[in-house]
């Protein structure tokens, strides 16, 4: 008798390990998207520039491309994804070595370029990790744990997020660029060491049960699931008016003469604090409410959250009111990201469960840097106010495409909800 993959892990084992690799995730990606936009624009960069730089991690769009090769191949001995995850890991630290070198005061001119480089290999880097990350955790977390593996997930995310944005920020002033992008090499240094211990029970898919790596046979096998295509309309359109919105919310701060140190130790302290108490509040509320309407609840919650960057621009700029418009944004980004991620998760299919995530999470990414990539055009003629409105409808587009999936649920999450008695 075979014993679930699963259940061949304690739960402290699988928490622990997929925390350190979310946070390491979130490092890199935290510094592209929320302390270089703040930190280009006091050296005076075009809004419409900084909204382009998400073009460096589009990698995260187009990793469907090259997952089915991480989900099927790897080595037996190390274990499957380990063996895909820890090469990842120490490129994640030399890059963040090279960045530790680089003159900031060159960013407006050729240190830009350097750095988009080593910001791009980034991208593709943690891109990588991620597909086998995500598989590892679809496979290794039982339906009923995946509401607090989410939480995990969101969570080290978020942190790693955080301190790779408003960290940075607020390191810089203190210990400078270099020495900060050294210590956030010594950081995902130590985050390495707990999956290089991890025994992974190796779980090769067998010969003809995962088909050939041809991402359009998998993507069209996946899509034609019935139901699939409305779930995959959601998954598109779910975070759409976070892209949008938040791309300039540090932006607009820096304009309103908030330093960048405050931006920092707002986003760094009270943004991940607030980040993980709505991703551990989401997980634990997803069992009680149910998966569907967890969904809703928390994604009118966040779109809504995002007018409070529109009061903002009215010119309130008391640290009061910048904090709590940030933790009312961060928990509701949280509690909204778990309940996605858990309906992700339970829409994979078992043999090719990294491919089938990473192509619902490419898809949401390539709609969400489309957004981000606008967000500076839109800002610049219409103004913050006005961008943060509209933000807001886009967020609550959502519950469109959630009605239509709802009175179809496809199978493989079915199964999912009443193998977790929901």
């Amino acid at each position: 008798m075979n014993i679930p993959l699963y259940n061949q892990y304690s739960v402290s084992t699988k928490l622990g390990v997929l925390s350190c690799l979310y946070l390491s995730q979130g490092v890199p990606f935290g510094f592209f998207s929320q302390a270089l936009p703040p930190l280009l624009r006091s050296y005076g960069v075009d809004l419409e520039v900084i909204g382009l730089i998400s073009l460096l991690f589009f990698p995260w769009a187009l990793k469907f491309l090259w997952s089915p090769y991480v989900d099927q191949f790897g080595s037996q001995k190390l274990g499957r994804r380990k063996s895909w995850i820890l090469p990842m890991q120490c490129v994640f630290v030399v890059l963040m070595l090279l960045i530790s070198r680089i003159d900031p005061s060159s960013l407006t001119g050729s240190g830009l370029y350097y750095l988009a480089g080593l910001l791009f290999l980034a991208g593709l880097a943690t891109a990588t990790q991620d597909i086998a990350t995500d598989g590892l955790a679809v496979q290794t977390l039982s339906p009923k744990e995946r509401g607090i593996g989410n939480s995990i997930q969101v969570g080290g995310y978020r942190v790693g997020m955080v301190f790779g944005g408003g960290g940075v920020l607020f390191l810089m002033d203190r210990i400078g660029w270099s020495h900060t992008f050294v210590l956030m090499a010594l950081l995902l240094l130590c985050a390495t060491i707990p999956v290089i211990f991890f025994k992974e029970k190796s779980d090769f898919p067998m010969r003809g049960k995962a088909g050939s790596a041809n991402i359009w046979d998998i993507f069209k096998r996946f899509l034609r699931q019935p139901g699939m295509w409305r779930w995959m309309l959601v998954v598109s359109v779910y975070k759409i008016g976070d892209s949008f919105g938040s791309a300039m919310s540090k932006p607009m701060l820096v304009d309103m003469g908030i330093s960048l140190e405050t931006i920092g130790w707002v986003s760094a302290g009270v943004g991940v604090a607030a980040t993980i108490v709505g991703a551990v509040v989401g997980g634990l509320l997803v069992p009680v409410l149910g998966r569907v309407r967890s969904l809703v609840i928390f994604a009118t919650l966040q779109a809504l959250s995002l007018l409070g960057y529109g009061w903002l621009a009215l010119g309130h700029v008391e640290i009061t009111d910048i904090a709590m418009v940030v933790v009312v944004e961060h928990f509701t980004g949280g509690m909204s990201s778990v309940a996605l991620f858990a309906l992700m998760m339970d829409a994979c299919r078992p043999a090719v469960a990294g491919t089938d995530y990473t192509v619902q999470a490419s898809l949401q990414a390539a709609i969400g840097g489309l957004f981000h990539m606008v967000s500076g055009f839109f800002a610049v003629f219409w103004g913050y106010q006005v961008h943060f409105v509209v933000a807001t409808g886009l967020g609550l587009v959502i519950l469109i495409p959630v009605y239509y999936w709802a009175k179809d649920v496809p199978i493989n999450q079915q199964i999912a909800w009443k193998s977790s008695s929901i």
